[in-house]
């Protein structure tokens, strides 16, 4: 069917991570944002982290660029984006303090055509820290 939806798969792999122990926080640990909860988390240190995605997305390429949905996929349509959350273990929880928001908009029909997406992350900020709001094209590359 046309107007199926379908799912797409994001690898991001997370390079150049900062130390397990920054401004005050201990015990680094990292994940990506699933609906209101965190998942798939890392405690730092460590050389790389990978984290996956599933999202789905409407079939309509009338529609000028991709609607993400699911419970990975954050914001408003038309500014869809996936959260890598920064924070500390309590409680068998994340505690956040930092998250960094990568935007899908820069994902086409095409780039999507496959299934599969990757994007490779650069995780430490100029100061040293963990990355955080909106991240640029100097900190995130898509690959199809």
């Amino acid at each position: 069917m046309a107007n199926e939806p379908r799912t797409v798969t994001v690898q991001i792999l997370c390079t150049d991570l900062p130390d397990a122990n920054w401004g005050g926080h201990a015990g680094i640990c990292v994940g990506i944002q699933k609906g209101k909860d965190v998942e798939q988390v890392v405690q730092l240190p460590a050389s790389s982290v990978t984290f996956q995605a599933e999202l789905r997305v409407g079939n309509d390429e009338s529609e000028p660029a991709p609607n993400f949905l699911g419970p990975f996929a954050q914001g408003p349509k038309g500014d869809r984006f996936l959260y890598i959350c920064w924070g500390t273990m309590a409680f068998g929880r994340l505690m956040g303090f930092r998250r960094a928001k990568l935007p899908l908009s820069e994902l086409t029909w095409a780039s999507i055509a496959s299934g599969q997406v990757s994007a490779t992350l650069r995780c430490t900020d100029a100061k040293g820290g963990p990355v955080c709001a909106t991240v640029k094209h100097d900190r995130l590359q898509w690959s199809c």
